[in-house]
């Protein structure tokens, strides 16, 4: 396909509304419509900067093989490390965190995996599981307050009274 029939075609589709600023389509080498490269992640909730110890257990073939991680970023419903040895995307992992003196266990899923970091998502957890993340969190959140106060506070707080 010439480059004048790629861009006419682009011109049909943008007269249709299939490409628009929010949603950016290119044309790859074949002619054929692709989605935009660009990398959007929506999280449930905010991720919170934390660098603590981790272990990972990993059931393999020959049998359980524990794994030394630091996490990288923590929520109520996933988390990120640099694991040693990169698990397989889909693997099962139990992840052990000592947060604020309380050793807890959870259950994940690998969501992805790279030799750069790995992404988990939390199976439901346990009370206890729970409560210690929540609680982790909230010093997260109030650490981060105190390191990049919100510029608009002071006022927002005066048009409250």
């Amino acid at each position: 396909m010439g480059m004048g029939r790629k861009l006419a075609l682009v011109g049909v589709l943008a007269l249709w509304g299939v490409v628009t600023k929010e949603n950016d389509m290119y044309l790859d080498s074949g002619g054929t419509l692709a989605r935009s490269r660009r990398y959007a992640v929506r999280r449930r909730e905010p991720r919170y900067v934390s660098s603590i110890p981790a272990t990972l257990q990993r059931f393999l073939r020959f049998g359980p093989i524990t794994t030394r991680a630091v996490t990288l970023d923590i929520s109520m419903q996933g988390m990120s490390a640099l694991v040693c040895g990169a698990p397989r995307v889909g693997e099962t992992v139990v992840i052990a965190l000592s947060l604020a003196g309380a050793d807890i266990e959870m259950l994940a899923s690998v969501r992805h995996s790279s030799d750069a970091r790995s992404g988990f998502e939390f199976y439901p957890l346990s009370p206890i599981a729970q409560q210690g993340i929540q609680n982790w969190i909230e010093e997260l959140r109030q650490h981060e307050e105190t390191l990049f106060p919100y510029p608009y506070a002071p006022a927002a707080k005066f048009g409250n009274d």
